[in-house]
């Protein structure tokens, strides 16, 4: 079919510098048309060999230094850099927690983030404590109710919540790349807030409270197929809204509601890592790597706004509305909104499982049809 959009592996940033991996894909990416943007395509956008040796994916843009804007307000892009922040001028704190064989969770840590000297690490409360709302320092994330969705083998089990931190990306990033053995493979930082959040192009990305922003380490060995982890994390994202929302169709009282359709509200891709729904945008995706002992260290960062309804809008209103559409109560006794431990938890579980299909075939060929499900500009 002719009138099909094909698909590109989208260009990953790298690791800093020239040294990246090429990956040229049979696949040509869509514009907004849905003519063929590009026929090849490398891992930066830059043709390349492998890297040789590990190399840290620190953004050139630093460690902002900018404090947070606004009480409300989705995520806000800005084209500037900031400057390092010094060890004895800020310091943030993580908790952290691990999964355990038997599924339960216990305290983790102190976490060693010799990268990240202005941040601490701290093993986070017991779970027959709970969260203790008296520490103004915790984080709002509630671990028992993620770990309690969570059934991955591997990605998501380690987990690091704070209450603000310049960026996710730098902590998880940094630390893997400079310290392998500091963070295990899996794991993912959260914070409530970002000072200096990462985008693509080395912009920075403020911020604030009602949004879920989440850095994952994660591995991959394949460096042809490793552009598109970045459309197996905006596929996963985008499967996580729709599940929520099935959850909130069913809570709210909506009969003879159909599971894992895929379109109980509209949440879709923009090429290449963009999240849209109604035709603005509700989040974003990305993806550094670096190279190592024969593999890829990949930190996959996810930005989604939950609860901001201006200055665009946001995953409850998208709910909410689609409640409203259909009659349903949207102040029940069973609140319908989705919060950042279910979306979370079934982002960790539909990535895993994308990702077993990628690496089972070295290829993108099995997930293509899902992924142009998802396309913002499929049947237009």
């Amino acid at each position: 079919n002719e009138a099909r959009p094909k698909l590109v592996s989208a260009p990953m940033r790298c690791a800093a510098g020239p040294a990246t991996i090429g990956a040229a894909s049979r696949f040509s990416a869509p514009d907004a048309s849905g003519r063929s943007v590009s026929s090849r395509a490398s891992a930066s956008g830059r043709g390349g060999g492998v890297a040789p040796a590990r190399v840290s994916t620190r953004d050139t843009g630093g460690r902002g230094a900018s404090k947070i804007s606004g009480g409300s307000g989705a995520m806000t892009e800005s084209g500037e850099g900031g400057a390092d922040v010094p060890a004895d001028d800020a310091t943030w704190t993580v908790r952290a927690w691990r999964q355990t064989e038997g599924g339960d969770f216990a305290p983790w840590g102190p976490v060693a983030l010799d990268a990240t000297p202005e941040v601490t690490s701290i093993p986070g409360a017991h779970p027959s404590r709970g969260r203790d709302d008296a520490d103004d320092d915790a984080s709002t994330f509630d671990a028992s109710a993620y770990y309690s969705r969570l059934r991955t083998r591997r990605d998501g089990r380690a987990l690091l919540t704070a209450r603000e931190l310049p960026s996710t990306q730098c902590l998880i990033g940094d630390n893997a790349a400079t310290s392998p053995r500091s963070l295990p493979t899996g794991a993912v930082c959260v914070a409530d807030a970002q000072a200096s959040g990462k985008g693509r192009g080395g912009n920075e990305w403020t911020s604030p409270p009602g949004c879920l922003m989440f850095s994952l380490l994660t591995r991959h060995r394949e460096g042809r197929t490793l552009p598109f982890i970045q459309y197996v994390a905006t596929m996963a994202a985008v499967d996580a809204i729709q599940e929520s929302a099935d959850d909130a169709l069913v809570a709210a009282g909506a009969r003879g509601h159909r599971r894992g359709t895929g379109s109980s509200v509209d949440a879709k891709i923009k090429w290449p890592n963009d999240l849209y729904s109604g035709g603005l945008k509700i989040g974003g995706v990305l993806c550094t790597s670096t190279y190592s002992d024969g593999g890829f260290d990949v930190v996959v960062g996810v930005g989604i706004n939950l609860d901001n309804a201006e200055p665009t809008t946001c995953v409850n209103d998208v709910v909410r509305n689609r409640l409203e559409r259909d009659g349903l109560p949207v102040d029940g006794s069973v609140p319908p909104r989705v919060s950042r431990e279910r979306l979370l938890a079934g982002f960790m579980n539909r990535f895993e499982a994308m990702c077993a299909a990628l690496d089972a075939d070295d290829s993108f060929d099995a997930l293509e049809g899902a992924y142009l499900r998802q396309w913002l500009y499929t049947d237009q």
